[in-house]
């Protein structure tokens, strides 16, 4: 289609013409139509060539982690020719064949360049609605494409904890949000209660630690109702360091059998008895302001989230206090992810055990 009919079809919907805008550049001064250039740069470079992109971010990836195979870790891996214009590998370990994106969270996804739209609607911590609307996408895909996304972010970007290391829990009302066949119990209307007084299985333990010289978050589920030193062990144990010294905590017992397992030295903060800070150096207010950042992030979620997808929300906010909002970062770990192989249509929610 030449210009001229592209005019004609400007004109029939009362904007201005090319021939017209492009008139209007060239009256503008050097310095402005330079920077409406960079402008228009910037714009294309988010959606051309969006898997070239990709691919280009990945590669990156694997130069740094090592060429393997996403299926069993193997690293004999020879060319297996091309498909759909995209190179092909085969692992000789377990002889099956992916491509540069297999393994990702952009695997099986057809709209990539929506996709990369999208994942900056993620950077910047926005609904679902207003994404969907922004990328271009339906409400479902753009559930499916968070949940994607965010699910590819478990264990990235996490560090060993050193040093004096804080922790404490915090609790979320159990939520069965979209279930349309919930037994036991009558149905809660936003903002509900839950039926009995204090911590029970109504709750979701949620527990959350960071060490003084990294002060990047671990936030997991731990389970329904109160934590034990079982589910402490189950949260925290993978990530203590060998150069740990410290646990920081509030008064529950189960953080002592914790840290007596571990030879960690264990100093407990009773902030019921007016207690914040030992020796002036031990506390746990580091946590405890995480938590009054993770309930408010959590607040812009409109009728809370259900249960079963809270482990994704809290990879999503640990990145967010990681990260930021860099576009660059985001996608890196967006890719970084070799076990993101379920189709987006068989997302389920996690069952939490109490």
């Amino acid at each position: 289609m030449d210009i001229k009919k592209i005019d004609y079809l400007y004109k029939k919907k009362r904007m201005k013409t090319i021939t017209e805008l492009l008139k209007d550049i060239s009256l503008l001064p050097d310095t402005e139509r330079q920077m409406l250039i960079q402008e228009i740069n910037k714009g294309l470079g988010s959606t051309t060539n969006s898997i070239e992109h990709l691919v280009e971010v990945r590669h990156d990836i694997q130069e740094q982690e090592k060429f393997s195979c996403p299926y069993c870790g193997g690293e004999k891996i020879v060319g297996h020719g091309n498909y759909k214009g995209r190179k092909r590998y085969k692992c000789k370990s377990c002889e099956k064949t992916f491509n540069d994106l297999t393994g990702t969270s952009v695997a099986h996804l057809h709209k990539k360049t929506e996709w990369q739209i999208y994942l900056k609607c993620v950077a910047q911590s926005m609904t679902i609605r207003a994404s969907a609307k922004k990328a271009g996408v339906s409400y479902r895909t753009a559930f499916m494409w968070r949940h994607k996304i965010i699910s590819a972010f478990k264990d990235i970007g996490c560090v060993k904890l050193d040093g004096i290391v804080e922790s404490d829990e915090t609790f979320f009302l159990f939520s069965e949000k979209g279930n349309k066949n919930i037994t036991g119990r009558k149905p809660r209307k936003r903002k509900g209660k839950a039926s009995k007084a204090g911590i029970n299985d109504e709750h979701v333990a949620v527990i959350v630690s960071a060490d003084r010289n990294h002060k990047h978050p671990i936030a997991e589920v731990a389970g329904r109702g109160r934590v034990s030193t079982k589910k402490v062990e189950g949260v925290i144990g993978k990530w203590l360091g060998e150069e740990a010294s410290v646990l920081c905590t509030d008064s529950h017992k189960s953080y002592g059998g914790f840290a007596k397992q571990h030879g960690l030295k264990h100093v407990k903060i009773n902030a019921s008895k007016g207690q914040f800070v030992k020796d002036k150096v031990y506390h746990i207010q580091n946590i405890n302001g995480m938590h009054s950042l993770l309930k408010d992030w959590m607040k812009k979620f409109k009728g809370g989230v259900a249960s079963g997808y809270l482990q994704n929300y809290l990879n999503w906010f640990r990145v967010i206090r990681t990260v930021g909002d860099k576009l660059v970062d985001y996608l890196t770990f967006a890719l970084m992810s070799k076990n993101a192989f379920i189709p987006i249509k068989n997302i389920k929610p996690q069952y939490i055990i109490s």
